[in-house]
């Protein structure tokens, strides 16, 4: 199990859930797009978008299976969303994606 990442700002933790997936081989294409590395002017609002959208699940089921200590927004969120303005439902829907991920994973990535 790993760390997670200390940052401040949501776009601290998107630019770093892109440079920890590339480092592991994982080129978040659609990622880096919805988010304009973190410069979007609403940020907070796509990132929620990301969170609940299925399709965005399908994709890091499949990345999880090939890069297991693949780092996600959700693992951010699950931790610092008050402090960033995410709702507490959007942040339970990050915890539930969390479990989710490490069960894929196999194994507990982050704390």
């Amino acid at each position: 199990m790993r760390s997670l990442p200390k940052v401040q700002t949501l776009k601290q933790a998107v630019r770093e859930v892109i440079e920890n997936n590339k480092s592991v081989g994982y080129i978040p294409t659609r990622f880096i797009q919805a988010t304009g590395s973190g410069d979007v002017p609403d940020l907070l609002s796509v990132c929620e978008k990301l969170i609940v959208k299925g399709e965005t699940l399908e994709y890091l089921e499949n990345a999880l299976k090939r890069f297991p200590t693949l780092l996600t927004l959700e693992d951010f969120v699950s931790q610092h969303g008050t402090a960033w303005g995410f709702s507490q439902g959007m942040i339970e829907v990050a915890k539930a994606r969390v479990v989710y991920f490490d069960m894929i994973a196999g194994i507990t990535r982050y704390q």
